[in-house]
């Protein structure tokens, strides 16, 4: 090592380079031999450390996992911006999710996926902090509570899984290195695609490798053929399907998700049970810009099974009734299970009806043949319908908002056998809906 500082005094010399002694360091990684050699540098010696930055990445010697302080760095970093970005609601109100997922792309997302060409998500909880910070950013953008699936995060807004999005970012890199041919980090490449295949060495090679079997829905990236721009192309198309596959069947094994379920079953239907392209699975959904605060939120509630009607609130039990003993609040009838389909299409209690009647004659009004659609298709055909209309959101939008007021006004109404204790006066097992339910279970 003396003898390859003692080169680079000599070049730089000859090539008339200053070299900073001051701020040079010394790491070693690997195992410490007994005695530390000294190493000078301009004759000055050189400072052993365990962790320092190299352009612009944090490097560990002791950590089982060197760029352990650069995610730990990053994260920091990425929970300031997320902060500060959220902090604007103090001083001009709620956020549109426009705004907000605007503010994660410029000022969040470059934290989280900082240095993800060079460290690579080898390390099973490496992304942990990183993917925590992600999905509250999300949940605050669209204002739901942390109960909110995972998946519906991303298929709502089109903000990629962040294993997916490292990994996307990494292969764009490897295919710009094979195609333009950078001198160093394409001599880097191959070294390391060497180590991997001839030594059996761990490499960047073999941790690509890796972090595509890893994933929910993993790709095989080839570890003994030399990758081309071509086969680099290809992989990033196959990581594109895999996040579309991964997204849906994390939504189809939902227990509660049943219009995102009912709208991606519609999709594959439509395209003969051909795969779902990503651009319809993850995706910015046009409801996240109607005009006002309470359409965007009473749109986003229901699709995301945040809404207060029983089938959801009575989940929050300790022990929650089966599904079928989460009656209807409002009609009463021992048949009707108080879901999103019958609470706004086919309750008959008397503020819903009304309420019910009047949004219908406005619809109409815009979509002459919606009184013939709701002869033709059954109940949640009708509302899946409602929901893909552009021209009726709006509309549709009010009218759900007004449901879930009524539904907050008016005690829930518990099965006979419910563990959880009714106000004094109160006969048919209702409880307000102030009465606070126990922590999220799921069915």
């Amino acid at each position: 090592m003396q003898c390859k500082l003692d080169e680079a005094e000599r070049y730089c010399s000859i090539n008339s380079l200053l070299i900073n002694a001051t701020k040079s360091l010394a790491s070693i990684h690997g195992p410490l031999p007994n005695l530390l050699p000294v190493l000078t540098l301009l004759r000055r010696p050189l400072t052993y450390v365990e962790t320092s930055k190299y352009v612009g990445i944090s490097l560990c010697s002791t950590a089982r996992d060197i760029f352990m302080p650069h995610y730990e760095e990053k994260a920091a970093a990425a929970r300031r911006a997320a902060n500060a970005s959220l902090s604007l609601e103090s001083y001009i109100g709620p956020l549109p999710p426009s705004i907000a997922l605007t503010l994660y792309r410029a000022r969040v997302e470059p934290h989280l996926t900082a240095g993800c060409e060079v460290a690579l998500d080898v390390r099973t909880d490496a992304l942990k902090t990183l993917e925590d910070i992600q999905l509250n950013f999300l949940r605050r953008a669209l204002r739901v509570s942390p109960r909110a699936q995972t998946a519906a995060l991303h298929s709502e807004t089109g903000i990629w899984p962040l294993a997916f999005r490292r990994l996307a970012l990494a292969l764009r890199y490897l295919r710009y290195v094979l195609t333009d041919k950078p001198p160093l980090p394409y001599d880097a490449l191959q070294d390391s695609w060497s180590l991997a295949v001839h030594a059996g060495a761990p490499s960047w090679w073999s941790d690509l490798h890796l972090v595509g079997l890893a994933l929910d829905e993993p790709i095989h990236i080839p570890l003994r053929r030399f990758p081309t721009a071509t086969s680099t192309t290809a992989l990033l198309a196959q990581l594109h399907d895999a996040l579309a596959r991964s997204v849906e069947r994390a939504v189809a094994l939902s227990g509660r998700l049943p219009l995102l379920q009912r709208r991606l079953a519609h999709r594959s239907l439509m395209r003969r049970g051909a795969p779902i392209p990503l651009g319809e699975v993850c995706a910015y959904r046009a409801y996240l810009d109607l005009p006002t605060q309470r359409q965007r939120e009473a749109i986003t509630l229901l699709l995301l099974s945040e809404h207060p009607l029983a089938v959801e609130r009575l989940r929050r039990q300790k022990t929650p009734p089966p599904r079928s003993e989460r009656k209807c609040r409002f009609c009463l009838q021992p048949w009707a299970v108080e879901d999103e389909t019958h609470t706004l299409l086919e309750c008959d209690g008397g503020p819903l009806r009304a309420r019910r009647d009047r949004f219908m004659e406005e619809a109409s009004a815009i979509h002459r043949a919606l009184p013939r659609l709701q002869f033709r298709l059954s109940s949640n055909a009708l509302l899946d319908y409602l929901l893909q209309s552009e021209t009726l959101l709006p509309l549709l939008a009010t009218y759900v908002a007004d449901v879930f007021s009524l539904c907050l006004s008016t005690p829930l109404l518990l099965p006979p056998d419910s563990n959880t204790r009714s106000p004094q006066g109160v006969t048919d097992r209702r409880v307000p809906p102030s009465c606070p339910l126990d922590t999220d279970n799921s069915e």
